[in-house]
């Protein structure tokens, strides 16, 4: 990831409090949807318009990067918070669809701490700012490698 900004999510864990799912599978599906649509948001989904006329200039996947298959944790675990049913609900459930999302910025905050990582290797600052989404670009030049710390 230092030279090229790629990144791979190793491990993901989710502990949701669903209540008391009404149906776990359909729950699971869900929150797993739900927290790889924020995983986008903060790692790959970037709309850019033009500065002129403010059309869209990412329209399609050539440009636009939503999450796809190698972008799910390698290991991705989701489990339901144990006794916790919600008296006004139905069925004491609770909402499964996609407050998950919240939980996504994990992601960005773990793409951080390998930058800093990774800065410290090459005694780099350690302040530095990255802005969302963290692209493979953004995470790249975050990085500061130089050609200096590269070596055949």
């Amino acid at each position: 990831a230092r030279v090229t900004g790629e990144q791979t999510l190793l491990r993901t864990d989710v502990v949701y409090d669903a209540g008391q799912p009404l149906n776990p599978a359909v729950d699971l599906g869900q929150i797993e949807g739900s927290w790889i649509m924020g995983m986008g948001l903060v790692t790959s989904e970037e709309l850019l318009n033009d500065t002129e006329s403010g059309a869209l200039r990412t329209p399609g996947t050539w440009e636009y990067k939503p999450p796809c298959s190698k972008s799910i944790p390698i290991e991705f675990n989701v489990s339901f918070l144990n006794m916790s049913p919600n008296p006004g609900g139905i069925m004491s459930s609770k909402a499964s669809g996609e407050p998950a999302v919240d939980l996504a910025p994990n992601a960005l905050f773990a793409i951080k701490n390998a930058i800093a990582a990774a800065r410290e290797e090459t005694g780099a600052e350690f302040d530095f700012d990255l802005n969302c989404p963290a692209t493979i670009e953004r995470i790249q030049q975050a990085c500061r490698v130089g050609k200096e710390h590269l070596t055949l």
